[in-house]
């Protein structure tokens, strides 16, 4: 690894690492706002679950002001989003047995979404100059799983593996997102017969929720922005009131920041320059898409912040703006540090909470699932 890493400050690749959180993930995009204004281009990036969903459309090729608007979108359109397993409900209910449901919600409308944003760049050899890392985990035999092109990587592989990782590239960009934002039991496993037979897969986050290691490992990367919208320790109140999906969220978010703790003691990863961001919005559900504009708009403020308080400007180069965000940054920093009161100032300013947002009405459940079973029957004649 010191090898791989040695060479000039601006030679090594500048990775950005974006963390899951479901629809938080929307405040990396307010993040890559802020890099952009400072001209600070990553060279590759990795992301997680939501992360994987703004990583891929980077990747591709989407500047921050079009996954802005792609976002934008979308925050009024949950139902175009959300395709309920209603066929594992009805044979659950038909035959009795839980079994057949294994998510709640299919993730098909997600993939296929991507897949449309992608256009002709499909797989990971047809994208450009960013390379693009996407964690899951193979339910079936519980390993880490990475997809990415690893021929461009440039690492040794043996029996498909290196550093403790799986690294494949048989999917499709499509798939390896919609496989690393299976929340267990909020999806479905994602399952692809034809190009993996056998293997299902779950959220990146069960083994990787902040994938730091995947960039720094197999990528490479000795300067790494990174965006962890994971748990910060503080409390939280009514997770439980709040559903299923908000219990499953919590526990994936703090089993992140037990894998954070252990990461840092990693010996490759303590040779490197990381910075952190955490925009701490804590209030937002899974599924909660008309908070979208607030949250880009959060991610871009607390990381202009950061860049800001190190001394970049926008009239710099990107080089001049790389150097000075790095300089004196030994080991891994995390902004805006617990204890200040920038941290606090974000705890106590949640996004549900500001003055004048107005709250969305709540719906009628029974209403959605009437129209949802009669959009059902309508569409089978």
């Amino acid at each position: 690894m010191s090898a791989a890493m040695g060479g000039s400050f601006l030679d090594q690749p500048l990775a950005l690492v974006l963390s899951g959180g479901s629809v938080r993930a929307a405040a990396h995009v307010g993040v890559l706002k802020a890099l952009a204004a400072y001209k600070l281009q990553p060279d590759m990036v990795v992301g997680t679950s939501g992360g994987a969903i703004v990583a891929a459309l980077y990747a591709r090729g989407l500047d921050p002001a079009e996954l802005e608007a792609l976002f934008l979108q979308y925050r009024a359109a949950r139902r175009q989003l959300v395709d309920l397993n209603w066929p594992g409900f009805l044979a659950a209910l038909l035959r009795l047995d839980i079994k057949y449901v294994s998510g709640v919600v299919r993730g098909r409308a997600l993939e296929r979404l991507i897949k449309e944003q992608l256009g002709e760049v499909q797989h990971f050899d047809q994208l450009g100059k960013v390379q693009l890392l996407i964690p899951t985990v193979n339910l079936n035999t519980g390993q880490q799983v990475v997809f990415c092109d690893y021929r461009r990587l440039g690492i040794p592989l043996e029996n498909g593996e290196y550093a403790n990782f799986q690294v494949r590239d048989h999917l499709t960009i499509a798939q390896a997102v919609r496989a690393s934002i299976s929340i267990p039991g909020v999806f479905v496993p994602a399952a692809f017969p034809k190009a993996s037979p056998g293997d299902c897969y779950v959220d990146g986050g069960v083994r990787n929720g902040y994938p730091l290691t995947v960039a720094v490992k197999l990528g490479r990367a000795r300067q790494i922005i990174g965006v962890n919208l994971g748990y910060a320790g503080m409390r939280r109140e009514a997770v439980c009131a709040n559903g299923p999906f908000e219990v499953l969220s919590q526990s994936l978010d703090i089993m992140m920041r037990g894998q954070y703790r252990d990461i840092l003691g990693d010996a490759d990863v303590q040779r490197c320059r990381i910075l952190t961001i955490n925009p701490l919005i804590y209030d937002i559900g899974t599924f909660e898409v008309e908070y979208i504009p607030e949250m880009i708009a959060r991610g871009c403020a607390v990381a202009e912040r950061l860049l800001v308080a190190k001394g970049l400007s926008p009239k710099n180069s990107g080089e001049q703006n790389r150097r000075l965000l790095f300089a004196g940054v030994r080991g891994a920093e995390t902004f805006p540090l617990p204890g200040t009161a920038y941290f606090q100032e974000l705890l106590d300013n949640q996004i549900k909470g500001r003055p004048g947002l107005p709250l969305p009405p709540k719906p009628n459940l029974w209403e959605v699932l009437y129209r949802t079973i009669r959009g059902k029957k309508m569409e089978l004649g």
